[in-house]
């Protein structure tokens, strides 16, 4: 897909989009499986679309231990809520999941748009402010989940979660076993005690990534 058909774009006619792309400073990098996209330390000045692949965005604590902040797919942004904010360097790192293409744009361009600035400028600015709003909201379920006391209660929580926004009783997850237990902050051999607990009690059934709730 290229830049016009992703959601910052919306409501611009493609026609424009080149001109948005050179005011912005736009440039297009690629990445293969494994490689970083953004590191801790970086100065954050760019915001990132995901052309093609995914990432996941994680930050590590003070003994190397990971955790996954978000996932990050096609036409998603990464980087937007740092890049705002006037910090001095990134606490996170961005790791590619697949091979990935990434637009990189100048994040002071597109939020300071200069008197007179074309109305395609103003509508990319609006479509900015949605996707980092739902960024936060990403974010904030996240924390719902890690919030709970117990792994047991977390897992609830997640599932709960991604059968809520699948409309379905039975749904693929987004992680494996050490990704799930990166991304809710448990230990993978509790976060297979649980399941396979609660499988036995007759609450959820799953294979691999795929789960389906069940109704005692």
């Amino acid at each position: 897909m290229e830049p016009a058909e992703f959601s910052l774009f919306g409501g611009v006619d493609p026609g424009e989009v080149p001109k948005l792309l050179a005011r912005f400073d736009a440039h297009e990098e690629s990445f293969e499986k494994g490689e970083l996209l953004f590191r801790e330390g970086d100065v954050p000045h760019e915001v990132g679309l995901v052309l093609s692949g995914a990432l996941h965005v994680m930050q590590d604590d003070f003994w190397g231990n990971a955790s996954i902040v978000s996932e990050v797919g096609e036409g998603d942004l990464f980087g937007a809520s740092s890049a705002c904010d006037p910090v001095p360097t990134l606490d996170t790192h961005g790791l590619a999941l697949v091979p990935t293409r990434a637009l990189y744009l100048d994040t002071g361009r597109i939020l300071n748009p200069p008197p007179g600035a074309p109305a395609c400028h103003v509508r990319a600015l609006a479509n900015f402010a949605r996707m980092l709003a739902g960024k936060y909201a990403v974010l904030n379920r996240k924390i719902t989940h890690t919030a709970k006391r117990t792994t047991r209660g977390k897992v609830l929580s997640y599932l709960s979660e991604q059968a809520a926004l699948a409309g379905s009783d039975l749904f693929a997850i987004p992680f494996n076993r050490q990704q799930l237990a990166d991304y809710l902050e448990v230990d993978r051999a509790a976060l297979s005690k649980v399941l396979a607990r609660m499988r036995d009690e007759g609450v959820i059934d799953f294979d691999r990534s795929t789960f389906r709730l069940l109704r005692p």
